[in-house]
């Protein structure tokens, strides 16, 4: 059954929803396809200093409790950052890995990179070598991520989830289903299994 996953690389959900939907592939043989979508556009090219984002505290306590918790139910520790990046050019180059067959490797290198090493995503250079470590060409790819295309499709995926009405992410349309946010794994679990019965 096929999954499709609008996703950033700088949203905690998204990387504690990759590590769920990743264990229910195994699980139900589902068909992944990753689609990016770029949560914060208005970030800067150098990122922004967390420090700097004017949420009321306790919004934010709440919010980091709930990654907390979630990230506890799979066993994972995330290395939250003092800024954050600018992710449109790690969309861009996960595109590109897209193109050369290579996507699956390029994304969990990326989120690995951000959320367990705490690297900066923004930038191109560290981007190149998580690249070439999956066999990619650097030339290929700073012409692909200069070309309209990655641009394109992002704000296609933009534009697919707008016109419904989801400005948000993780979102994973499961089947015909959506399932907006991270949720227990028996909600999944109870949507993947009310759209294979059909």
């Amino acid at each position: 059954m096929k999954v499709i996953v609008y996703s950033d690389y700088i949203c905690p959900f998204c990387y504690i929803g990759y590590h769920r939907i990743t264990h229910l592939k195994e699980k139900y043989n589902l068909d992944v396809e990753w689609e990016g979508f770029e949560l914060h556009p208005e970030t800067p090219k150098e990122g922004f200093k967390m420090e700097s984002i004017s949420f009321p505290r306790d919004y934010l306590e709440m919010v980091m409790a709930n990654v907390k918790r979630l990230a506890d139910e799979d066993g994972l520790t995330l290395k939250f950052t003092k800024t954050l990046p600018n992710s449109q050019i790690s969309l861009y180059v996960s595109e590109f890995a897209r193109t050369k067959g290579k996507f699956d490797e390029f994304h969990k290198l990326v989120f690995e990179a951000y959320w367990i090493e705490g690297k900066d995503i923004g930038d191109l250079s560290l981007l190149i070598e998580l690249a070439e470590s999956v066999g990619l060409n650097k030339e290929g790819l700073i012409a692909y991520i200069k070309s309209d295309e990655p641009v394109n499709r992002l704000r296609k995926n933009m534009f697919e989830l707008g016109r419904r009405g989801i400005n948000g992410v993780p979102t994973f349309l499961i089947g015909n289903q959506f399932v907006i946010g991270v949720q227990p794994y028996e909600v999944f679990e109870n949507v993947i299994n009310n759209e294979l019965s059909k």
